[in-house]
């Protein structure tokens, strides 16, 4: 519930670049009354920031006087963060600037080239949209979400998402070829994997274009063996600047690995060229069954291990599975699950195969049972099949319900993301969680997991009543407790959902590595003008200088004080609180 609160004057410098923006010609719609900026300051999140204003460019010419004007020495002080669909579990797109919402105008499905399998699109185009107007050629774009129906493909490219089945698909990097980037000064940056007669002239462009490029180069090419140290091989990218792949496999440079996942933090993304798959012409789900939820978490090695390289492992635990058999949608799905004599089902994987030859895929799946068959390293109750699409979708459809019955709970404590997509080598998976339910045990929280075993992650969202001050606190406790849980295995607080607020970490994470971070930043966006407070601040120290001791060795920084905090920035539990209680009872 957003709080009725008196409204809050627009700042006076931001008035002033407002109108001088509408005197530049600025052909969308420029938004500072309090409606617009209300609705724009919640997103997916627990956190609310009151922007000054909202703006929604039309086209590529309105995001390059958006950011001419930003560029000059008198408004470098104006704060800019784009949004698109609002989808964001961390506050990426909540700002206490100006809102630039691209999904207004910028939707357009610009080309389709099915012979290519490739599409050009505009940064505001829904993924359902795009996988609606592919479907009639047998083709979709592959990243799995559960906010299809409302994410956009810029929200997709700003935190290189993922979901269900990436380690077959990958992550939205993955399928991304070429992006149209508007920097803060107007100019259009056309990054791609470059030749290196290509680096080379990028590399010598005066200004902005010159410096991104020098900058990345450098840094892959001076720090690869600390890269390769610092990020661990995991499925999920660390949503961010992801130098460890700013060069391909041939060598090139590709600055598209620093834009997929920056979070609007170095540019506003105007259109993207994208590769598609063909739709799978079969497709079996494997159900298992099992006693406890840690012997499904248990048996992810032995799933993963099977020859017959499953799309996708999908895991749900007691507490969900509980929530789907006392609803009515388990009587669609029922025989899928069937009971063993008296013995309880407390835990369930499913396994996702797909293939083009439906000979093949029955040769799979049964590889694949003969070899659950034969392994015994965790107790199972035994599986099904579910075959074809239309059975799949049933389970899935299952699956979906009964996570959304986690939030239809009686009082005031709600399951919220803020520690929901950890990420762990899955051979580690089963240790991890089990500290992470020690840990929320310890607290006395209910919960109910959920996620993607072959990736290693898990989405946890704890029970928490935000307008309760005391237990607000928790957000502080268990994100640190959950960080240096997931750095303890090898993994990450951030393996799906972004980083946002949770930037505060990556300093301790990245240690001597993250002035590289604030190097790029510093080369996008020097007065750190875009969605500050995420990822990185930038540089503000000479490159040859920053984190380095006199004798020029390398040293750890464990904290900026640039960036935003998992509890500095205002709730909406806190809001909620100022609403006399009666008033909010009265909608339960």
């Amino acid at each position: 519930m957003i709080a009725m609160v008196s409204e809050a004057a627009v700042r006076s410098r931001y008035v002033a670049f407002l109108d001088a923006l509408r005197a530049r010609g600025f052909e969308g719609e420029i938004a500072p009354d309090y409606a617009n900026r209300t609705v724009l300051a919640t997103d997916n999140s627990i956190y609310q920031r009151l922007p000054q204003a909202a703006v929604y460019p039309k086209h590529a010419e309105d995001l390059e006087r958006l950011t001419r004007l930003a560029a000059q020495t008198t408004h470098r002080d104006i704060v800019l963060t784009p949004r698109g669909g609002g989808t964001g579990t961390n506050g990426q797109s909540l700002t206490d600037g100006i809102v630039v919402d691209v999904s207004r105008h910028m939707n357009k499905i610009i080309e389709i080239d099915v012979d290519a399998r490739r599409v050009r699109v505009q940064a505001g185009v829904i993924k359902d949209q795009l996988n609606a107007a592919l479907k009639p050629h047998g083709l979709f774009f592959a990243p799995e979400l559960s906010t299809s129906n409302r994410a956009t493909i810029g929200g997709m490219i700003s935190t290189d998402a993922s979901g269900q089945g990436s380690c077959e698909y990958g992550k939205t990097r993955d399928h991304v070829l070429q992006l149209d980037t508007i920097l803060i000064g107007g100019k259009h940056l056309h990054s791609r994997a470059l030749t290196s007669d290509e680096e080379q002239a990028e590399c010598q462009q005066e200004g902005i274009l010159g410096r991104v490029h020098t900058t990345a180069a450098n840094i892959i090419d001076q720090q690869r063996e600390l890269i390769a140290a610092k990020f661990p091989p995991l499925n999920r990218c660390l949503t961010g600047y992801d130098l460890a792949h700013l060069r391909d496999d041939k060598g090139q440079l590709n600055l598209n690995s620093l834009l997929c996942g920056s979070e609007g933090s170095l540019g506003f993304l105007n259109e993207a060229v994208l590769n598609v798959l063909p739709i799978p012409k079969h497709s079996t789900l494997v159900n298992v069954r099992y006693t406890s939820f840690m012997d499904a978490l248990r048996d992810a090695k032995a799933l993963m291990t099977a020859s017959a390289q499953p799309t996708s492992i999908e895991t749900i635990d007691d507490t969900v599975l509980q929530l789907a058999m006392e609803d009515f949608v388990w009587d669609s799905v029922a025989g899928f699950f069937p009971a063993t004599g008296s013995t309880a089902i407390r835990g369930i994987n499913l396994i996702e195969f797909n293939d083009d030859d439906e000979s093949a895929l029955a040769e799979r799946v049964r590889a694949f049972t003969d070899h659950l068959s034969q392994d015994t390293t965790v107790e199972r109750l035994g599986y099904t099949l579910a075959e074809g699409r239309g059975q799949i979708q049933k389970v899935y459809a299952m699956r979906k319900r009964s996570v959304g019955l986690l939030g239809n709970v009686q009082g005031e404590k709600r399951p919220i993301p803020f520690v929901e997509d950890t990420a762990v080598p899955p051979e580690h998976l089963a240790e991890f969680i089990a500290e992470f339910r020690a840990a929320l045990d310890a607290r006395g929280l209910s919960y109910g997991m959920f996620g993607h075993v072959d990736a290693g992650v898990l989405h946890v969202r704890p029970a928490i009543d935000m307008k309760d001050p005391e237990q607000e606190k928790l957000i502080r406790a268990v994100s640190d407790e959950v960080a240096a849980l997931t750095q303890k295995y090898g993994g990450l607080l951030w393996g799906e959902h972004g980083k946002g607020v949770r930037s505060e970490y990556s300093p301790k994470f990245f240690g001597e590595l993250y002035p590289s971070l604030q190097r790029v930043k510093a080369a996008f966006d020097p007065f750190n003008q875009l969605n500050p407070g995420k990822i990185a601040s930038p540089l503000s120290t000479p490159p040859e200088a920053a984190g380095r001791t006199q004798s020029g060795e390398l040293i750890a920084k464990d904290s900026d004080p640039d960036l935003l905090t998992v509890d500095g920035v205002p709730m909406r539990g806190q809001f909620d609180r100022t609403i006399d209680e009666r008033a909010w009872q009265a909608y339960d």
